[in-house]
């Protein structure tokens, strides 16, 4: 037999179990699918194996032999069941630090969060089998079907837009520059259709027309590495008279982060760290620093209420090398209720402080982690929150900005505040010239989940144009650009600081951060306002 033969033979074998596969029904289905969603998570952060994103073809091809439309519903949601499963495993992490108090809802965010994220992939999966599109067209829908699934996920209930489809190719500094035209969820439509070019070009009976989208679809990648390449050789070089910013990683394990007999080392390590020379924290390739004018702890690197600690305050802000350099930090407040005196508020926030401690600037964090920062329907959920306040945080008013002398306009956001694509910077006001992002993944370990969550700040600087500043308590810290470049890092659990002159921000805005998610409502809904004219033609 001739190679060609034996190629074309095996190419017929292959299309036939994946045939053979695709038609299953009821629980082997179920297995298929939560499988196949399994796969395509091996395509985020921090593996990034790409190839695994052509796991969405064979749910795609699944649903085009389910009768039912509750039928089309399970294969979706069983899809992404498997894929949140994989991708959301180390969120159990955070409920085994106290686990005498928390282990026994292990299964609940093991099992149940993902199975409620995994209703919006069944909504696309329904969409998609109520549109019934035929020939070119039925990439293009699922894409749209999934991209608006996507986008209701992230809004809906607060939202949780973790692990988007574009995350898959943060792995590249040019293939993430696209995200400035299109956002995360445009973008991630274009990812979709990537995903789904091998169905299109190994289809039986597939047209010229359908042909053509796969092949394009699958050079996807080429044209956006063109486009990323040429801009970021028309970036502006770092500016090593900029000012210097020191980010500090204290590495306290979240066990100890509480115990009242060891805040006073914990605080003791941040100051030590905060006044090494600048020869120890200067990473290589920059150079003698000046001393630096802004340092930044984690998020709640701070036990004590700052606001009702002065004397403490003060003492942190002798720590600062420079008479008019600033100390942000992470840090609970608590405030009196008007009226009721003997009421308090707890609010998890980052505190901007002068040489003699005076807090100059706070922002408090306005999206709280549902159960984690506070408890929903607390009225008759009989639970506390997994943070040790007793009765939670008080959500704050907003992104918004703060200005000190010699640094551009700051804003602040705290922990997974930074996942929320176009929610990251006042929609009123000045522009920030710069992002700090406090954070404390202590909670989720040696994991993937401080990756992800490194990956979707890369992703919102390159949205909006703006270089972020991020400190976090266990790792991984990091100086990353306008252009979502990461110029200088601390990796996972290890204590130390790092010293970099100040990224610019982008003289104007993005093309994103002007019309925000329109680009991907717009590339969303013309595929399935197309399918459904055809199929009432």
């Amino acid at each position: 037999m001739s190679s060609r033969a034996a190629v074309a033979r095996l190419g017929t074998g292959a299309r036939t179990t994946v045939l053979r596969l695709v038609r299953l029904t009821g629980a082997l289905n179920i297995a298929l699918m939560v499988a196949s969603g399994a796969v395509a998570a091996l395509a985020l952060p921090p593996l990034g194996i790409v190839p695994a994103l052509f796991a969405f073809s064979l749910l795609m091809l699944s649903l085009e032999h389910r009768r039912s439309a509750a039928g089309a519903f399970w294969c979706g949601w069983a899809f992404a069941f498997g894929h949140h499963v994989a991708g959301l495993y180390w969120i159990s992490n955070a409920l085994l630090v106290d686990g005498e108090r928390f282990a026994w809802a292990v299964p609940f965010a093991a099992v149940g969060l993902p199975a409620v994220l995994a209703l919006y992939g069944g909504l696309a999966a329904l969409l998609y089998h109520r549109l019934r599109p035929r020939g070119w067209l039925r990439a293009p829908v699922f894409a749209g079907a999934w991209t608006l699934a996507e986008m209701l996920r992230g809004s809906i209930a607060t939202g949780f837009p973790w692990n988007l489809p574009a995350s898959a190719w943060s792995f590249s500094d040019v293939l993430m520059q696209p995200l400035a035209l299109f956002g995360a969820y445009g973008y991630g439509f274009f990812v979709m259709l990537f995903a789904l070019s091998p169905l299109l070009l190994l289809r039986n009976g597939a047209g010229r027309l359908e042909r053509g989208i796969g092949v394009c679809s699958l050079l996807l990648p080429l044209l956006f590495l063109g486009y990323g390449q040429f801009r970021l050789d028309a970036a502006t070089p770092l500016d090593p008279a900029a000012p210097t910013v020191r980010v500090v990683q204290g590495n306290i394990p979240q066990r100890d982060k509480w115990n009242r007999e060891l805040i006073r080392g914990h605080v003791a390590k941040y100051a030590m760290l905060t006044r090494l020379r600048e020869a120890d924290a200067v990473p290589a390739g920059f150079g003698a620093l000046p001393p630096a004018r802004l340092v930044v702890w984690p998020e709640t690197a701070i036990p004590y209420a700052l606001n009702r600690e002065p004397e403490f305050a003060a003492y942190l802000g002798s720590l600062l090398p420079a008479g008019d350099a600033v100390l942000m930090t992470g840090a609970p407040l608590r405030e009196a209720v008007p009226g009721f005196p003997d009421a308090t508020r707890n609010y998890n926030a980052v505190v901007a402080l002068d040489r003699t401690g005076r807090i100059i600037a706070r922002h408090d964090k306005f999206h709280l982690v549902p159960f984690g920062e506070y408890v929903p329907f607390s009225e008759w959920l009989p639970l506390g929150p997994v943070v040790k306040t007793g009765q939670g945080f008080t959500p704050g008013t907003g992104p918004g900005s703060f200005e000190a002398p010699g640094l551009p306009p700051i804003g602040s956001l705290i922990c997974y505040e930074v996942i929320f694509p176009g929610a990251v910077t006042a929609p009123a006001g000045p522009r920030p010239g710069l992002l700090v992002n406090v954070t404390n993944d202590a909670w989720f370990g040696f994991s993937s989940g401080p990756y992800q969550h490194l990956a979707a700040a890369r992703m919102r600087a390159v949205e909006e144009g703006i270089p972020i500043i991020r400190a976090a308590n266990t790792g991984i810290s990091a100086v990353i650009d306008a252009y979502g470049r990461i110029l200088a890092s601390l990796p996972l659990e290890r204590a130390g600081a790092i010293d970099s002159p100040l990224p610019p921000a982008l003289p104007s805005k993005t093309l994103y951060a002007r019309v925000g998610d329109s680009v991907a409502i717009v590339l969303a809904l013309l595929p399935l306002i197309a399918a459904f004219l055809r199929r009432a033609s």
